[in-house]
């Protein structure tokens, strides 16, 4: 709702007479956005770890043993770092949903898009089940065209000491980042 609300209050146009052009604000809101959830998400990581390290250190070691990784594993940052580029990639999402529609219908939008891109590998998967359907064409369509939220998803191997190489990691951030800049500029236009 930062840019709609803005919209809603005219108080956009007394800063766009200023010598501010629409894209720094539309990117400005984008960085501040980004900067928020970044403090918060390191404060929550460092919380859990201490929440990781407490209880490493109050149980029994029979109860350890079963653990697949330490508690304190500093690998499980990579499934933080990859939180991280989701949620700026959902906020690329609602920023560009919000320059032109009600804050509504921008979280309807930001949360069915979320939704959507969890489960665009069953889109791709989907011309198993209809054949040579015309819904085929549209399904494959949408599953490039949306953005595959589940390739973020790592906490499991994490957790359960699997590797998630570097290579994984700068791949993935480069789908994030395409597909934020692609937001941000129509959100800007």
């Amino acid at each position: 709702g930062l840019v709609s609300k803005e919209v809603e209050r005219r108080s956009i146009y007394s800063l766009v007479s200023k010598p501010v052009r629409r894209s720094e604000v539309v990117v400005g809101k984008y960085l501040g956005l980004v900067l928020t959830i970044a403090v918060n998400l390191a404060v929550m990581a460092v919380v859990w770890y201490a929440v990781l390290g407490y209880m490493s250190w109050m149980e029994h070691e029979y109860f350890k043993q079963a653990w697949d990784a330490p508690a304190t594993d500093p690998r499980m940052l990579r499934a933080v770092y990859l939180i991280f580029v989701q949620l700026m990639l959902v906020i690329a999402i609602a920023l560009f949903f919000s320059t032109f529609s009600s804050p509504l219908l921008s979280a309807v939008l930001t949360f069915g898009l979320y939704v959507a891109g969890h489960f665009s590998a069953d889109l791709k998967n989907f011309d198993v089940a209809v054949g040579d359907s015309p819904i085929r064409y549209v399904t494959t369509a949408l599953y490039y065209v949306l953005p595959n939220m589940a390739i973020f998803d790592v906490k499991n191997a994490v957790v359960h000491a699997q590797p998630v190489p570097a290579g994984y990691l700068l791949t993935t951030t480069a789908y994030g980042l395409c597909y934020i800049v692609v937001l941000v500029a129509a959100g800007v236009w």
